[in-house]
């Protein structure tokens, strides 16, 4: 064997000694902490509604701005009410929503599974429409909601005369402020 052989194999030899007795490689090496700050998370909240009218016949209705009195099918009826937006945060958007329906409470007897009520809510500002996208430039707006509720038209089988003589509360309606991807 050359001369370079042996040596380089006694060299490679002694390393493997070094770092498999030791079970460590001794470098230089250092760390810097970084200060993790704080952080504050934004909120988006509704006041409870307060209510600024009772139910009144919607336009369209024979009686329309009498209060309600006894709703029968094919009666649309209105509710006014306002609420105040909390929302701050960077990035903030959000939309107001209602559901499409609500269920009743009937007051004695059985309640009819098909009594149906349909709801829907328009939505201002300080007069002008609620813009698309709610964000923190919202903050402390106050909200007027005008929410429809409508008694449709029924069939033997859907607000038929099943329906008829009964007490029925609307359950709450709820008026849902929802945070959206931006």
């Amino acid at each position: 064997m050359k001369k370079m052989t042996k040596g380089a194999i006694a060299a490679g030899i002694g390393a493997v000694l070094l770092l498999g007795g030791a079970g460590t490689l001794a470098f230089w090496s250092d760390d810097a902490a970084l200060a993790g700050g704080t952080l504050t998370t934004g909120n988006l909240t509704l006041t409870d509604a307060t209510a600024t009218s009772n139910w009144v016949y919607a336009e369209g209705n024979v009686n329309a701005g009498d209060a309600v009195q006894q709703i029968v099918p094919g009666d649309t009826i209105t509710k006014t009410m306002s609420f105040t937006i909390n929302a701050s945060g960077d990035n903030l958007t959000a939309t107001l929503t209602t559901p499409s329906s609500t269920t009743v409470t009937v007051d004695g007897g059985t309640a009819p599974e098909t009594l149906q009520m349909n709801v829907s809510a328009a939505y201002e500002i300080d007069g002008e429409a609620v813009p698309s996208a709610i964000t923190s430039a919202n903050d402390g707006d106050v909200v007027t909601a005008v929410v429809t509720v409508t008694f449709p038209f029924g069939d033997a089988t859907v607000n038929g005369n099943d329906t008829q003589g009964i007490s029925a509360a609307l359950n709450d309606i709820t008026v849902q402020l929802v945070q959206t991807e931006a």
